[in-house]
């Protein structure tokens, strides 16, 4: 290596010390948060895709499917990199009807229903519907902020942001039953309206008002625990939430999930069984590619691998935050402030469920539970972050 590469090296390795390479940081990141997800959506689904007739007996068949889409997600990923991201402005008004659209097509033969819940849209592939409006939130308070946040008062921008935020959310709750999502959109919602409008003693308000009507919701519940053969006449929210106050007491029923994913917790120790040999995977934890995936890290990787996973997680919100305070470009900002509530509050919730620190609500772990729709949607959302990035002169 000649001199002139060596300061070409060097140059490389100080500006990413010094953060100017924010966005290639965070597309490393992002990748190895893909290829971890990967390998253990092939490890949590290997056995019951081996077993499935719908699968074909193959037990890459689910990995195969991730890959597809994670594959797709990197192409309008890096499209998104390079084209930029002010030209989503015109189409803003479109992205936000056609997130509504999608709820309501979800009322007709569209509409897919798994697990008593209708979730999805058959569209040739099964399609999330969910994950297309988080996005769609994100865009269009972004596109508000930067439109009217200089024309209004806190207070009133405040409230628009919450109204057209709330209203796909709404309709997500009432139409789908999709209480996680829900929660995710709102923690959304709040991280733009916080940050663009500075109210602080309003948004505390309003969390305060939430906090102590889910706490009086669950108290409720909490003093009129059901025997377990009465607790189908609950409803599904209140019977999950009285299967996480008590989950032992209704083993065999709701709470069955989560203590399974408790006893793989438990038995990955330090380092884990090793890759692939979980034993909780094996017909013990429903679904455990999806909403239960770490409880399999933690079962085959041990605190060791939920520790390396928590970490670039970590990493990632620390990188958005960089890019969030470096952009001079509101608009970019709070796009980034979105993305950073999207992949913070679903992981943190996905966490908490899996260690029944937080009532079981069926929510996937960003780039590591298996979803095609939405490793697609956040590997686009990732494109922005990096667009902004590097439009945005980090330091």
């Amino acid at each position: 290596m000649n001199r002139t590469e060596e300061n070409k090296v060097q140059r490389v390795k100080k500006e990413i010390l010094e953060g100017k390479r924010t966005d290639l940081l965070i597309l490393i990141t992002t990748i190895c948060l893909c290829g971890y997800g990967l390998v253990m959506v092939c490890s949590a689904s290997y056995y019951d895709c081996s077993m499935s007739e719908d699968c074909g007996y193959d037990p890459l068949y689910l990995m195969k499917r991730q890959a597809i889409f994670m594959i797709a997600g990197i192409i309008i990923c890096a499209f998104l990199w390079g084209v930029g991201y002010d030209w989503i402005k015109k189409l803003v008004f479109l992205i936000y009807i056609a997130g509504i659209i999608s709820i309501v097509l979800l009322l007709t033969p569209l509409g897919v229903n798994v697990n008593g819940a209708t979730r999805w849209l058959n569209l040739g592939v099964r399609f999330q519907v969910a994950e297309l409006v988080k996005a769609s939130v994100i865009i269009t308070l972004s596109y508000l902020v930067s439109r009217y946040s200089r024309m209004l008062k806190p207070r009133w921008m405040m409230l628009i942001l919450w109204i057209i935020g709330g209203i796909p959310a709404a309709m997500l709750l009432v139409i789908s039953s999709d209480l996680s999502s829900t929660i995710v959109i709102l923690g959304i919602i709040f991280g733009i309206s916080f940050i663009s409008t500075k109210t602080v003693k309003e948004h505390l308000e309003a969390a305060g008002v939430a906090v102590a009507f889910a706490g009086a919701y669950v108290a409720k519940i909490a003093l009129n625990m059901p025997e377990p053969e009465k607790l189908e006449n609950m409803s599904y929210r209140a019977a999950r939430i009285a299967a996480w106050l008590d989950p032992e007491r209704y083993a065999s029923q709701a709470g069955y999930q989560v203590l399974q994913s408790l006893y793989a917790i438990g038995s990955g120790g330090l380092t884990g069984k090793g890759l692939g040999n979980s034993v909780q995977k094996l017909g013990a934890i429903p679904e455990g590619q999806t909403d239960m995936i770490f409880s399999i890290i933690c079962e085959e990787l041990g605190l060791l691998g939920a520790i390396a996973l928590f970490s670039l997680f970590v990493y990632l919100l620390y990188q958005i935050y960089i890019v969030i305070i470096s952009s001079k470009n509101i608009f970019g900002s709070m796009i980034a402030v979105g993305v950073l509530m999207h992949i913070g509050v679903q992981a943190l919730i996905n966490f908490l469920v899996n260690v029944n620190a937080f009532p079981n609500t069926g929510i996937a772990l960003p780039f590591i539970s298996y979803g095609g729709t939405a490793v697609f949607i956040l590997l686009c959302e990732m494109g922005l972050v990096l667009s902004i990035s590097r439009r945005g002169k980090v330091r």
